[in-house]
């Protein structure tokens, strides 16, 4: 099934979140989709989505965050370190996050700043990230709409198809629990 009239093939959907991937046009590097509505406003979801310790338990493979530098409501700088599984070496990023609030959506530009601070010898450096969210009100449906856009490439001699299974995996596993917690906070 594709998405929208495009190239974009569905990969998952379940508990009414859709992941949707494609190959980048510079690598076989999946791109991925996710879309989801939640019922809260987009105040909520965004204030969720920026509660960096509360998510944490949902970014899989993130073993560690440090804020770098964090402007309310205009941009985030955070460290991670990823704990890979055996044998692969260990991965951490230095992840901008932007944020433009307007009047009916807030949009979350994220990308890797690699050379923000002095790179590490233990680990290998993710130097090709990128992330977009869009939370939109709905007011037919009274939802909020959250669709992601993004990829990560993360380096070193890790096979195409097992980066490309997580690029379903991960971003699922992640807006699930994002909802999971807005649900939470709504009863």
């Amino acid at each position: 099934m594709k998405a929208s009239g495009d190239d974009w093939k569905l990969r998952k959907d379940k508990n009414e979140i859709q992941v949707f991937t494609k190959k980048r046009e510079a690598s076989n590097i999946y791109k991925y989709k996710v879309k989801t509505k939640v019922q809260a406003s987009i105040q909520k979801v965004y204030e969720q989505v920026i509660d960096f310790n509360e998510n944490l338990q949902y970014m899989e493979l993130v073993d560690s965050l440090a804020f770098l530098k964090h402007r309310k409501d205009k941009r985030y700088i955070n460290h991670m370190r990823f704990d890979m599984p055996w044998p692969v070496t260990n991965r951490e990023m230095v992840m901008d996050m932007h944020v433009e609030i307007k009047k009916d959506r807030i949009v979350l530009v994220s990308d890797d700043l690699p050379d923000y601070q002095k790179k590490s010898k233990k680990y290998v450096q993710i130097e090709d990230f990128h992330e977009e969210w869009t939370i939109k009100e709905n007011k037919v449906t009274d939802k909020t709409q959250i669709v992601i856009v993004g990829w990560v490439n993360p380096g070193g001699n890790i096979p195409t198809w097992i980066v490309n299974l997580f690029s379903v995996r991960t971003p699922f596993r992640f807006i699930s629990g994002i909802v999971e917690e807005i649900k939470k906070d709504n009863l």
